[in-house]
Order: structure tokens, then C-alpha cells, then sequence
């Protein structure tokens, strides 16, 4: 079932911002009538816009599988950073009949039906999805 919002509204957002300066932060709107931007503001300060439609069926895609994964049940298992440089990345969703705000620490969004969530919305948005590593991670 597809969103029952104006044209104008946001249906889906996701924001990254980079906890440390050394990792872009994001910030993704898609509309009711499919319109996508995408924003990001690189560590040297630099910020690049991109704008794109998606197709009838991406959007529907989309829709289909927030809905299925029942992405607004998610909540924080915590109040506070399980590491003191941990982010908390926010996906907001808005159908008109469902609506939602989703900020999960990084170490959340690896698991489980979170991720999939993330990574429904990074396949249609391009922009990048995995959250900031660990702070103890070796990766790092």
C-alpha cells in the first residue's frame, strides 16, 4: 500500500552524521510524488547535493519493505552511547497511516531487522549505509 500523503511531504528520511569529523555526514528525503535528495557534507567541509526521481516501482519497493519489516517497531535498547563516540543515526518513516522516527546507536543498526531496514533505504538512495564502526573496532 502506498503512502497516502501529498505530494510534497516526506515519506522516508535517513541522516548519518559522522561522529568524529573524519567520515561525511548524510542526510536523505524522499517525497510523496518520488522525489529524492540526498545531501552530504564531506570532512573537509564541502557539501554535495543530488536530486533524482525514483521509478513507480523503486518507491513502491521501498514502501513495500519498511512496511514488511515493520521498521517502526524498532526502538534503542539504550538511552545511552554504548561508547562514548558511538552515533545515532535516525531513519524517519511517514505514511499516512504509519508514522515514525527511528534513531538507533551504530552498533544497532548491524543487527538484525534494523540493518535490513538500513539497507532497504541505502539500495534507493545510493548514498552509503553502514553506520560508523565501533569505537574499539581495529577497522577503525
Amino acid at each position: 500500500m502506498l503512502p497516502d500523503v501529498e505530494p510534497s511531504e516526506v515519506v522516508v528520511s535517513w541522516g548519518m552524521v559522522g561522529r568524529d569529523g573524519s567520515r561525511d555526514t548524510m542526510y536523505m528525503e524522499l517525497l510523496g510524488d518520488r522525489r529524492m535528495a540526498i545531501t552530504t557534507k564531506r570532512p573537509n567541509g564541502n557539501m554535495v547535493q543530488v536530486q533524482r526521481e525514483l521509478s513507480k516501482d523503486q518507491y513502491a519497493d521501498l514502501i513495500d519493505q519498511l512496511r514488511k519489516l515493520d521498521c517502526c517497531s524498532l526502538e534503542s535498547r539504550s538511552k545511552t552511547a554504548p561508547s562514548p563516540l558511538e552515533s545515532q543515526p535516525e531513519l524517519a518513516i511517514n505514511f499516512g497511516d504509519v508514522e515514525c522516527q527511528i534513531a538507533l546507536w551504530d552498533s544497532e543498526w548491524r543487527l538484525g531487522r534494523a540493518r535490513e531496514c538500513g539497507f532497504a533505504v541505502a539500495q534507493v538512495h545510493g548514498g552509503g549505509f553502514l553506520p560508523d564502526p565501533p569505537a574499539a573496532d581495529p577497522a577503525r
